[in-house]
């Protein structure tokens, strides 16, 4: 079983050492992870940040991907023994002007897989609840949906992303708001993005942490997940999105049964993008 979404106290929304995080997932037979350290760069937004060794460091510095890379690739080494594989990952924030304010080192860290989010609308997470119902107030559902899918698609064509982050995120705190048309919003897009999906060989994760909140769907959703896989988008990964040790793993078995029921052939390891 693999868990490819886990976020060690880096980021400033996490809580639990790399140590804690391994020790999670042995336990819950897990052989593949991925640390997948938030990296959002909005200069307006309010997690401008990154945590070392328990102080913010603004997130444009570039020595403190050096750390996190050295800090991963030491962790994989006292694991590699007891049957851990660790990958050396990151989750960007995609936006318009992600690739202007990437840390100098960025694109020479030697990642192993790069999560691609899109999360802001209006320089607001729709992740969190108070800046979400801003948000969903503020404008209707198509309209959202324009502007979150706009940017995904745009995200994929970037040169660094190779998975989409819990596509279809908005259902988190969208429902209250905008009712049963969330199921649907989606659909306008979904050739577009399967076509550039294909073209650039970049996968999606089916993100479990919706079902740890109370949710029916992972997500994506079931029907997006079988849209996608319809339209030849066969690269999947599965991912907890855990920020405490605790959550390593939560229903990764339910998520890979899923995809292979929409036609998933395996569940592809990630090694230095490929």
């Amino acid at each position: 079983m693999i868990d490819y979404h886990i976020h060690p106290a880096y980021s400033i929304d996490a809580d639990g050492t790399l140590e804690e995080f391994c020790e999670a997932a042995i336990s819950r037979g897990i052989r593949d992870i991925a640390f997948t350290t938030h990296l959002d760069t909005d200069p307006q937004g309010d997690d401008f940040y990154v945590v070392i060794n328990g102080e913010r460091w603004d997130i444009r510095r570039s020595d403190w991907l050096e750390i996190y890379e050295q800090d991963i690739r030491n962790i994989g080494d006292k694991y590699e023994g007891q049957g851990l594989e660790v990958r050396l990952g990151i989750e960007v924030d995609i936006y318009p002007e992600v690739m202007e304010n990437l840390p100098e080192r960025f694109f020479s860290t030697d990642f192993d897989i790069v999560i691609g989010s899109v999360h802001l609308i209006d320089h607001l997470a729709i992740s969190i609840r108070q800046h979400a119902e801003v948000i969903f107030r503020k404008y209707t559902p198509e309209q959202m949906a324009q502007m979150y899918y706009s940017k995904l698609i745009d995200g994929v064509g970037m040169p660094f992303v190779d998975v989409l982050g819990h596509i279809d995120i908005y259902r988190r705190f969208g429902r209250d708001i905008y009712g049963d048309v969330l199921d649907s919003i989606w659909m306008p897009f979904i050739d577009e993005l399967a076509d550039k999906m294909n073209r650039h060989n970049v996968a999606f994760e089916i993100n479990t942490s919706s079902w740890r909140k109370g949710q029916k769907e992972p997500m994506p959703s079931r029907e997006i997940i079988h849209a996608l896989f319809s339209k030849g988008v066969s690269m999947v990964t599965i991912g907890s999105d855990a920020h405490i040790p605790q959550h390593v793993g939560f229903r990764v078995m339910d998520a890979m049964t899923l995809a292979r029921d929409a036609g998933a052939r395996g569940i592809p390891n990630y090694e230095k993008h490929r």
